[in-house]
């Protein structure tokens, strides 16, 4: 075992969390935790793991990226489909027996209007809220509320609209 030193025990973890030892020690070796030990040798993690833990942070961050994973996953099997749609088009004006310019702008043009039936037959994968993904992405993009400034009181005062 390796010395934490801040560290919280899993058994005052299990205490506050109202679980046994084992599976407060289950569950963090299942979030990627590392259980070490504290001064006196018994199972402890780091002060912050024990923080995320707790609060469950450290599952939903865990849950946040298995999704955006999955995600990630379909969009490069979209794409790959796409480009399988776009190269075919491509080949199959390509094997026109003719050469020269013409023959290679039609192939382009094939290719174009195949990706774009494509992307209107299928569209692409989305990550956004109320969708299958829910919405691991937006809670960590969404602006701050910003709080009002004395520049923005000082155009309150003088625009008449205090605030």
């Amino acid at each position: 075992m390796t010395y934490i030193e801040n560290s919280v025990t899993i058994k005052e973890i299990a205490t506050v969390t109202k679980r046994t030892t084992a599976e407060v020690e289950a569950e963090a070796v299942e979030l990627g935790l590392f259980v070490g030990q504290d001064w006196a040798g018994r199972p402890a993690i780091a002060d912050q793991d024990a923080e995320q833990l707790v609060s469950g942070e450290a599952r939903r961050s865990r849950e946040d990226a298995a999704v955006w994973q999955a995600f990630l996953a379909r969009c490069a099997t979209w794409t790959a489909a796409r480009d399988q749609a776009v190269q075919d088009a491509h080949d199959a004006v390509g094997a026109d027996p003719r050469s020269g310019p013409q023959k290679h702008s039609d192939a382009r043009d094939a290719a174009v209007e195949a990706g774009r039936r494509f992307e209107m037959s299928t569209p692409p994968p989305t990550f956004a809220p109320g969708v299958e993904d829910g919405n691991a992405v937006r809670r960590y993009s969404a602006p701050a509320a910003k709080p009002a400034g004395l520049l923005d009181k000082a155009r309150d005062l003088l625009a008449g609209s205090p605030r």
